[in-house]
């Protein structure tokens, strides 16, 4: 079989078996759910190979950029090409094991910059202070809205120093607590200088190389002959392929037509469970998939409107019935990580009668609504049906409008009225400054209000250097959020991949990406 598939390819063989003949033609009867630390098979690693991933794409919408992402696809190819200054380790704490041998204060609103010596790009470029100073004035860059940028909004591009051919000091507009873990994102990755998202020739320090990208359909990277982390990456090639359904990519799976694929869904798990082919792999971690009420457009810019609706829910039968049991109740906020997080304040629990109180006292009684969704993550969709189906006790009449990636994520997202969406495991700071300011990204409520004071309490907090001073102002905002927010989060959502028996090196890992972060950069992984 052609390693090299195409996304047709893999429909049209998925779609003329059925699951039962799949397993079959696999031999599948009894198999492997293991998710331990080294994960499916185990012995040393094998140089060589092609490695197949399955994900959702967002069509046309698809981009490759070593610091934006829009989508899951996204997400899986900017990880192949693209490395951060600092790191994440596999319990979410800040590493210095990044392009950067030094990131250290010599302020509170200074900081320097050393990369390490001898760090090569695609293109053999040595990287340097001019390349890190381009980065990081890319991502700050207003007209480009790019996601990297969000938390790093206190960089002064004008603020940058060149000290030496590998150091750079940025002076901040002001003190920054969070510049740290800013630099360590996924998405804050460094680029060659002059790089565009256009440049034909797509350039990184990461272990694979892009080699053709079709949008909506795959990306080929091939590996990084001089890469940096001495000995890895094990493969020769990485294919990510764009399967949108979310059956069909674990039919591809099943058929042998990739080695692995993301967000199975949970009806699949006792299939994937029973293939001794496959290993599943659920990784507990602090991602969520809210529902997104805009609270600048009827009828959710009344906030009771908002209040009613959180009070629809009942969240331990979300977690049983929308994410069979693989996630654990939230409580309308994020950052579950974080040192600040309010387990103070009480869970909020399902209260038809109130919910109706508040919308008559808003003159919404018998509200009807639509809500857009799209199976972009697993549990997405479920979600949604759920909330429709738990609404009608509350006299509201929620109507689904189930779209594809490309139409979610089209000209009307962060439109939407009423939608779900995902994210992954952020600290709180960062997860404000990607999606909860009006200078974020990916502001899909339109919070805060215009009569709070939240945005000023991000930047106190921000710059307020004593721990317990800060955890006190976010605590702060937290409450506000909880009070008047426009998120509905029900529960905090496992990751559920899955991935041949013939790949080694995946980890539990409690971060925002799937698979390992991708089997870390894909560095970490091979057949055996």
């Amino acid at each position: 079989m052609n390693r090299d598939l195409s996304r047709r390819g893999v429909l049209a063989g998925a779609g003329g078996l059925g699951l039962g003949a799949l397993l079959a033609a696999c031999g599948g009867s009894g198999g492997s759910t293991g998710t331990s630390a080294s994960g499916g098979a185990s012995g040393p690693a094998k140089r060589g190979g092609s490695f197949r991933l399955a994900v959702a794409g967002s069509g046309a919408k698809d981009i490759i950029d070593g610091q934006n992402i829009v989508g899951k696809a996204d997400q899986a190819r900017i990880v192949a090409g693209w490395e951060t200054l600092l790191t994440f380790d596999r319990d979410y704490k800040l590493t210095e094991d990044g392009l950067a041998e030094e990131v250290t204060a010599e302020s509170p609103d200074t900081w320097v910059i050393r990369v390490r010596q001898g760090i090569e790009f695609h293109n053999a470029k040595t990287l340097g202070a001019d390349d890190v100073m381009y980065s990081l004035r890319r991502l700050v860059d207003p007209k480009l809205g790019l996601f990297g940028g969000a938390a790093l909004s206190s960089l002064d591009p004008n603020g940058l120093t060149k000290v030496d051919d590998r150091t750079v000091r940025l002076k901040l507009k002001q003190p920054d607590g969070t510049i740290r873990e800013s630099l360590a994102a996924y998405v804050a990755g460094i680029v060659p200088d002059g790089y565009t998202r256009e440049d034909k020739e797509q350039v990184g320090t990461g272990p694979f190389k892009l080699q053709s990208f079709q949008p909506g359909k795959q990306s080929v990277h091939v590996r990084h002959p001089n890469y940096w982390r001495e000995g890895k990456p094990y493969l020769d090639q990485v294919t990510i392929i764009d399967i949108d359904d979310a059956a069909a990519r674990v039919n591809a799976l099943v058929a042998g037509q990739v080695e692995a694929a993301i967000d199975v869904p949970f009806a699949q798990v006792p299939i994937v469970s029973a293939n001794k082919a496959l290993v599943l792999f659920e990784n507990e971690g602090g991602g969520w998939l809210p529902l997104c009420m805009r609270i600048d457009t009827p009828p959710f810019d009344d906030v009771q409107v908002r209040q009613a609706f959180r009070l629809i829910v009942d969240r331990d039968q979300m977690v049983k019935q929308a994410f069979a049991g693989h996630a654990r109740v939230a409580n309308d906020l994020y950052g579950v990580f974080d040192a600040a997080y309010p387990s103070d304040l009480p869970q909020r629990k399902q209260d038809i009668e109130q919910a109706k109180s508040l919308l008559k006292s808003a003159g919404k009684e018998g509200l009807t609504v639509e809500l857009v969704t799209s199976d972009q993550a697993t549990g997405m969709n479920d979600m949604c049906k759920v909330f429709a189906q738990q609404a009608k006790a509350a006299g509201v009449t929620v109507n689904l409008k189930i779209v594809d990636g490309a139409t979610f994520y089209g000209d009307q997202y962060l439109k939407w009225a009423f939608s779900p969406d995902f994210w992954g495991t952020r600290g709180y700071l960062s997860q404000v400054a990607a999606g909860s300011l009006p200078t974020s990204p990916y502001n899909e409520t339109h919070w805060p209000p215009k009569d709070t004071d939240f945005g000023d309490l991000y930047s106190k907090a921000r710059a307020e250097p004593d721990d317990t001073k800060r955890a006190a102002i976010i605590h702060d905002m937290y409450q506000l959020e909880y009070d008047q927010g426009g998120y509905i989060i029900p529960a905090f959502q496992n990751l559920i991949d899955a991935y041949s028996t013939k790949v080694r090196g995946f980890q539990k890992n409690r971060g925002t990406l799937n698979l390992d972060s991708f089997g870390r950069n894909y560095s970490e992984i091979s057949f055996v």
